[in-house]
């Protein structure tokens, strides 16, 4: 399966009031699940800055400025195994890999995913007050 070459800098997912999210934004080898993964974090950026924004453009370029960049990361690494780098050094090793190299893969790559304990701990929250939200609601119809 071809995963696509992260933009460039200048590139986006969002035009106008349009905007790409998952795959069709950043289509990636299947390792680990990330595919899925990264699409529910989209998603839920999506969501909170569309709940957050008055205007639905800016909302969606304050998306894309959360995402892309996070994002490329992940479908690079993901080109040289992302997770699934313990199973194929285990595999060249012919057993086991010793627990820490096991360990020093998992911590780079949660690194690289922004999954770490500290990184999502550190995060400010994607939860929007009921006001917010409401007001969201409103404005849509």
């Amino acid at each position: 399966m071809p995963d696509a070459r992260p933009g460039p800098t200048g590139a986006r997912w969002s035009f106008g009031r349009v905007t790409l999210l998952g795959d069709a934004a950043h289509p990636m080898f299947p390792m680990g699940m990330d595919g899925g993964s990264q699409s529910i974090i989209d998603a839920r950026a999506l969501a909170w800055c569309l709940a957050k924004d008055e205007e639905p453009v800016a909302a969606l370029r304050r998306y894309d400025q959360i995402r892309r960049e996070v994002v490329n990361r992940v479908v690079l690494r993901n080109r040289e195994l992302g997770p699934e780098e313990i199973i194929a050094r285990a595999v060249e090793c012919g057993g086991a890999l010793p627990g820490p190299q096991a360990a020093l893969i998992s911590r780079d790559y949660k690194r690289v995913a922004r999954f770490t304990t500290e990184h999502v701990n550190a995060g400010a929250s994607w939860t929007v007050p009921r006001s917010d939200a409401g007001r969201a609601r409103v404005r849509s119809r």
